[in-house]
């Protein structure tokens, strides 16, 4: 395989291999435009193919979540690194969340969503 080939082989690969962590993993871009999801997204939160390209903001059921979403944008935006962890409900069943920055040579140029339910954390540290 040439480098092209690899790249190509690769960059196919990535989507599946996110799937098979057992995580949803939502990216947006810094405006809160949604630009991918990965199937296990669509199977525990709010995700359908129509969304991508669109605002995020638009399917939040609360105010207060794009409150959040945007003060941890605006707090990347002004150099944190570190990701934001948080226990939410927003569907009754809860969910453990993780909103991490995306940075290319110290540039903000997203965020990267990882969700994972609450019950299977707890099943998995009880096998």
């Amino acid at each position: 395989m040439n480098e092209k080939e690899e790249t190509k082989a690769l960059e196919e690969l990535v989507p599946i291999a996110l799937d098979c962590l057992g995580v949803a993993v939502t990216i947006i871009d810094p405006k809160g435009t949604l630009l991918y999801y990965n199937p296990h997204a669509a199977r525990i939160i709010d995700r359908k193919p129509e969304y991508i390209g669109h605002d995020i903001h638009s399917h939040h059921k609360k105010a207060v979540t794009n409150e959040k979403l945007d003060s941890m944008i605006q707090a990347f935006r002004e150099g944190r690194e570190e990701p934001f962890r948080y226990e939410a409900k927003p569907y009754g069943t809860p969910i453990f969340v993780t909103v991490a920055p995306i940075l290319k040579d110290e540039k903000f140029l997203g965020c990267v969503q990882t969700v994972i339910l609450k019950e299977e954390v707890a099943r998995k540290n009880t096998q």
